[in-house]
């Protein structure tokens, strides 16, 4: 009988292989997981270094523009023509328009222009300073502003083709021509080629009715091509003397009652002046009256103009309002705090009572953060109001219960967030501008926590 083969089969085990790859890679995961975690729990501040700067103490208003003016009629109707530019100089016997009873001489300027008008530099030029000072005072929520462009545009047009015509044909157009009148300029001044209105209004006159920027409203003569005998041809402004009027709190007429000339800056231009300043009252409401010697020319086709009041330029540390916070503080007579002899540290003697009810005097480190003529303010968490301290050298005792608070900044230059005392010298709606050099404060280049809401004392940073 043949034997029986042996059917046992025994599993063949592989040898364990470590994969380095895969350790490295669960490591590497790991540590990444860790600090993810660390990231999302880990309160983030962000830092602003202390630095020098200055905020300008601006009020930006719009006033009502009063000149000494004159408006000039015609006698005549017709066809008119102005020569001299829209807000420019003229001297007496300057052409300044003409009107053309039977419209030939309009007709052969028409035909001198031939189309080439707008091909020179001059005329871009014109409509280039046109688009400009609409750029420069332009407002989302006026928009009277685009129509006064649109005026604008059309009457340079108008005074571009008038002037380069009258150029080509000269003065020998009008000698054969009964029909046609010339005016010129009585009396030197600024040309205008617009009235609203107010022309004869003076500071005497002047009322809370007639200041009205938005219901504000011009005629453009520069727009018609006729013009009826007696209607107004042009105004002339006499003299560079012109006032502006500005409506004002009592606050800020309270800061100007002293002040004798302001300096202004223009939101049309961005240029810059002084102006002598005087306060008047006008059924019941404050107003400040600037008057200037120069400058007028620029605004002689305005009669609101937009400004600032530059009144003052504070300087010192400058700081977010963001960064700033407040904390109480115990106060307690200078008489009251020493010095350790051991430990140089400042401090008090706590009056401290043990278990078995023996009371003595306990050195207590203590911080200063401000100091008065009579007291310091301190902090230290084992102080609390209601403990009694001990006058240095003395049986004097001294309840702590007044507390007072101080503004301040977390300065974070050691890694850990530390109240330092500020003082304000200006704000506005972003930063504040503080002193420096001050005792127990910061110092430029200082860091500080940007958001003090998301910083408490001595909060290690990260």
């Amino acid at each position: 009988m043949a034997k029986k083969k042996n059917r046992k089969i025994v599993k063949y085990r592989k040898p364990l292989h470590i994969n380095i790859g895969v350790i490295v890679f669960i490591f590497i995961f790991i540590y990444i997981v860790y600090y993810v975690y660390i990231f999302f729990t880990t309160k983030h501040i962000s830092v602003y270094e202390v630095s020098q700067g200055t905020i300008a103490q601006n009020t930006t208003m719009q006033g009502f523009i009063l000149r000494d003016e004159t408006v000039y009629h015609t006698d005549v109707g017709g066809y008119i023509n102005y020569y001299c530019k829209d807000g420019s100089k003229a001297s007496v016997g300057s052409s300044i328009y003409s009107v053309d009873e039977n419209g030939d001489f309009y007709q052969q300027m028409a035909a001198a222009n031939n189309g080439q008008l707008l091909l020179s530099d001059e005329a871009y030029q014109q409509l280039e300073g046109v688009a400009d000072q609409y750029l420069a005072g332009y407002s989302d929520v006026n928009f009277r502003q685009v129509y006064q462009f649109k005026y604008d545009m059309e009457g340079t047009l108008v005074e571009i083709f008038n002037s380069a015509a009258r150029q080509e044909l000269g003065d020998s157009a009008a000698s054969d021509g009964s029909g046609l009148h010339i005016r010129r300029a009585e009396a030197p001044g600024v040309v205008v080629y617009s009235v609203d209105g107010f022309e004869e209004v003076t500071i005497e006159s002047f009322t809370p009715a007639l200041y009205d920027p938005h219901s504000y409203e011009k005629e453009n003569f520069l727009k018609r091509q006729t013009i009826a005998a007696g209607e107004a041809a042009y105004k002339m402004i006499n003299s560079e003397t012109w006032q502006i009027v500005v409506p004002i709190d009592d606050a800020l007429a309270k800061e100007l009652e002293e002040v004798e000339n302001v300096k202004i800056s223009f939101k049309k231009d961005h240029s810059t002046a002084w102006a002598a300043s005087s306060l008047i009252t006008r059924e019941e409401k404050l107003y400040l009256v600037l008057e200037l010697q120069n400058s007028m020319i620029r605004f002689a086709s305005d009669r609101y103009v937009e400004l600032e009041l530059l009144l003052t330029d504070t300087s010192g540390l400058k700081i977010p309002n963001t960064a700033i916070t407040e904390k109480s503080f115990l106060t307690v007579p200078k008489d009251y705090i020493t010095t350790d002899e051991e430990s140089d540290e400042t401090g008090i003697l706590l009056l401290h009572t043990d278990k078995s009810g023996k009371t003595k005097e306990v050195f207590t480190a203590v911080t200063l953060f401000y100091e008065t003529e009579e007291s310091y303010y301190i902090d230290s968490g084992s102080i609390h109001p209601g403990d009694t301290i001990v006058k240095p050298e003395s049986s004097e005792h001294y309840i702590l219960s007044k507390q007072e608070t101080l503004e301040g900044v977390y300065n974070i230059n050691r890694g850990y967030a530390v109240f330092k005392r500020i003082e304000r010298m200006f704000a506005n709606e972003e930063y504040t501008i503080i002193k420096s050099g001050t005792s127990f404060g910061i110092a430029l280049y200082d860091h500080i926590a940007l958001d003090s809401t998301a910083v408490q004392e001595n909060d290690i940073i990260h």
